[in-house]
């Protein structure tokens, strides 16, 4: 398969890196291990670089985690190592997934559509589709007014890579920074049936290095500001699912 399928995996979780690996070679896909960057072992110079606390508190309800912040450098190198090996798209997976066997035609697929950013493969919550346009095998392409959380599992291309790297340093989450799609421009879609679901039999790894989810630093000002923000951005498509076309209409 000539797409490059990325499994984020960090150090001391091999058998997370393991199972996925398995589940993935009984459907017939080779995938690359991508070791994670652990956020309490980043320096204060790397975490200046990385993540911008002033814009946290502009933009977001509450400080991110250590662990929040390696999640996101981890998502980031895999971006930058696109645009430095010009790498026209590729598959990001996280290590706790159940996989179908149909990943493979929708990662056929996409290799087929054009001017798309992000295909989400992932959500926990099945947000609907506002436009939905159909595909073959009985698949359907789609944008969403409510972009699903996540980053369990997605296609990046590499104009998407581009436009999402203009964010460093970041403030929010990755997975929240992407359902701000409108700020940097990313076409934002989702293919159904999803191939990709979590494996919740794996505790979070961020909790593990974190004892912790999430932070619980916020203020009510900061949580009115972000969820007016979220209110304005939801009322903006994730995509404009016209503009995408197959290779048959190009």
């Amino acid at each position: 398969m000539s797409v490059p399928i990325f499994v984020i995996n960090m150090q001391g979780s091999e058998k997370r890196w393991k199972t996925l690996n398995n589940r993935l070679t009984n459907i017939g896909i080779s995938a690359e291990r991508f070791p994670a960057t652990i956020g309490k072992e980043l320096t204060k110079e790397q975490l200046d670089e990385w993540y911008s606390p002033q814009n946290n508190k502009q933009k977001y309800h509450r400080d991110l985690t250590l662990g929040e912040i390696g999640c996101y450098v981890s998502h980031m190198r895999i971006w930058q190592k696109m645009v430095d090996e010009k790498i026209n798209h590729c598959l990001v997976l996280e290590d706790d997934l159940f996989i179908e066997e149909h990943l493979i035609s929708i990662i056929e697929l996409s290799s087929s559509l054009h001017g798309w950013d992000l295909i989400k493969l992932s959500d926990n919550r099945d947000f609907p589709f506002i436009d939905s346009k159909s595909l073959q095998h009985n698949f359907t392409l789609g944008n969403y007014r409510k972009a699903p959380n996540g980053t369990q599992g997605y296609l990046i291309s590499l104009p998407g890579a581009k436009k999402l790297l203009t964010r460093k340093p970041f403030c929010r989450p990755v997975d929240v920074d992407m359902q701000f799609h409108s700020e940097v421009g990313l076409q934002m879609l989702g293919i159904k049936p999803y191939p990709i679901s979590e494996d919740r039999s794996f505790e979070s790894d961020i909790v593990m290095a974190n004892s912790g989810r999430h932070s619980s630093r916020s203020t009510f000002l900061r949580n009115l500001k972000y969820r007016t923000y979220m209110y304005l951005q939801r009322k903006v498509k994730t995509a404009e699912l016209e503009k995408i076309m197959t290779e048959k209409e190009t």
